[in-house]
């Protein structure tokens, strides 16, 4: 009752946009839904434009507007976000920080008193700072004019939605979550595709998707090829894509014939390319150069390639190397001195005892570590993608990997924590590009990463 009241003054000052964060409203039953009722009469008559009420609050990136009832500092980036749970949606934009996620707007629109989650969608379609949308759904007041806004949006920007209800439990959640009426899922799901709105199916997808579609040019087609450093994780992959209508890319015999220069005789010869534990760095490179150049590869996703160096160095002095100096000294009372002298008269020691020039050695080229870290391999990424607009997706298969995965926040590059997840993406990346082709209205490859076509 005194949000009535409060809203009444701010009309009388002429105030014109209000967020209530306060509950107790249409989600816990008729009285709270007449007080809603109120709020939104008082707010239609004065001209006032409600988030809420039952909400987090809102996130601005141009004006720095970080009106949230959490301690969360989005990322500023391209992702509009509307989330009908305030709660869920400040979450999500945390682990969203993880990925590198950058968001333009967020808004909590609780239980949309005056507004509907289509005006906010209509909102950020016109937007200029929002390149992509992301939305938490519980219900929808107006299915035809959602439908209608969202069919007007996706074709220039993607449109990425999870969709909360889904059972009969979940209905009911919903109701007394924020007062909304879930509809028939199925139904729902299949408005979705018509509108080529893409589906996220859990709340980590979510977050996948929006960091997948901010950051990765769209394919052209669903010929994918897969680069991995072992044949297990090539196989892996290769299981999901039938499920996500996926083609595996068949590798022209041009390809064949230059990765044959680079690769043990023994390898494949084909898509997946297990590169079988080829050491040489520089090496890798020319094979995931090869795939993106490829024209009959629409993308490509790399296993193996992001090692986590930093993570592995600590690891192993944790697991090995301090264990080894506690045994010593124990032992000894003694603790060695180390002195690195690898590059002073490390030259000339060498050929003073016989030591082989580079070429002669056969061995790995020592200036290579300065390519076994995750920074080369950013670089090369976003180069390729820069150049030939097609997405490359990193999986992280082991934690010193993903560990490096959350310093690459600022590095524009995805990454994937599984293989099954890489080709999830990889997916819903094709299913978009279809859905353009098709009649959509855009055209694939038109959309995604700075720089690309």
């Amino acid at each position: 009752r005194k949000v009535a009241d409060v809203l009444a003054d701010a009309a009388e000052k002429g105030v014109k946009n209000a967020v209530i964060v306060s509950s107790n409203f249409s989600e816990v039953g008729e009285e709270g839904a007449r007080l809603e009722r109120r709020v939104a009469d008082i707010a239609n008559r004065a001209g006032i434009t409600i988030v809420g009420p039952n909400t987090m609050g809102i996130y601005s990136k141009t004006s720095s507007l970080c009106c949230l009832g959490a301690p969360v500092f989005p990322l500023k980036g391209g992702v509009g976000f509307v989330s009908q749970s305030g709660n869920l949606g400040v979450q999500l934009m945390t682990w969203g920080y993880r990925k590198g996620v950058g968001f333009s707007r967020f808004i909590g629109s609780g239980n949309a008193a005056n507004t509907d989650i289509s005006d906010w969608l209509e909102y950020l379609g016109e937007d200029p700072e929002t390149e992509t949308i992301i939305l938490y759904i519980e219900g929808v007041k107006d299915g035809r004019k959602f439908l209608e806004v969202a069919r007007r949006i996706t074709p220039r920007k993607p449109v990425i939605a999870l969709k909360a209800g889904k059972g009969r439990q979940g209905q009911r959640a919903v109701l007394s979550h924020s007062g909304s009426l879930a509809g028939p899922y199925e139904l729902f799901r299949g408005a979705m595709e018509q509108a080529g709105i893409i589906e996220a199916e859990t709340t980590e997808e979510l977050v996948d998707l929006a960091a997948a579609f901010a950051s990765l040019p769209v394919p052209r087609g669903s010929r994918t090829a897969v680069m991995t450093l072992g044949g297990g994780w090539g196989v892996a992959a290769a299981d999901y894509f039938d499920r996500e209508g996926l083609e595996m890319a068949v590798l022209p015999g041009e390809v064949i014939e230059e990765l044959d220069r680079y690769l043990p005789a023994f390898w494949s010869r084909r898509n997946p390319v297990d590169i079988v534990g080829n050491v040489q760095r520089s090496n890798h490179f020319r094979v995931i150069d090869a795939l993106a150049r490829c024209p009959e590869v629409d993308m490509v996703i790399s296993m193996g390639t992001l090692m986590g160096r930093d993570f592995w160095l600590e690891n192993m002095f944790k697991t090995a190397v301090r264990p080894f100096l506690n045994m010593l000294f124990r032992r000894t009372r003694l603790l060695p001195f180390f002195q690195l002298s690898i590059w002073k008269g490390f030259r000339e020691s060498l050929r003073k005892h016989g030591g082989r020039t580079r070429e002669g050695s056969g061995g790995i080229d020592p200036t290579e570590t300065l390519q076994w870290t995750d920074l080369a391999v950013v670089r090369r990424i976003k180069r390729l993608m820069r150049e030939e607009g097609k997405p490359i997706i990193a999986v992280a298969v082991n934690e010193g990997e993903r560990s490096a995965s959350f310093r690459m926040r600022d590095s524009g590059v995805f990454t994937a924590s599984t293989p099954e997840r890489a080709v999830r993406v990889a997916g819903k990346l094709a299913g978009y590009s279809r859905w353009l082709r098709e009649g959509g209205g855009g055209e694939a490859g038109t959309l995604g990463a700075e720089g690309t076509p």
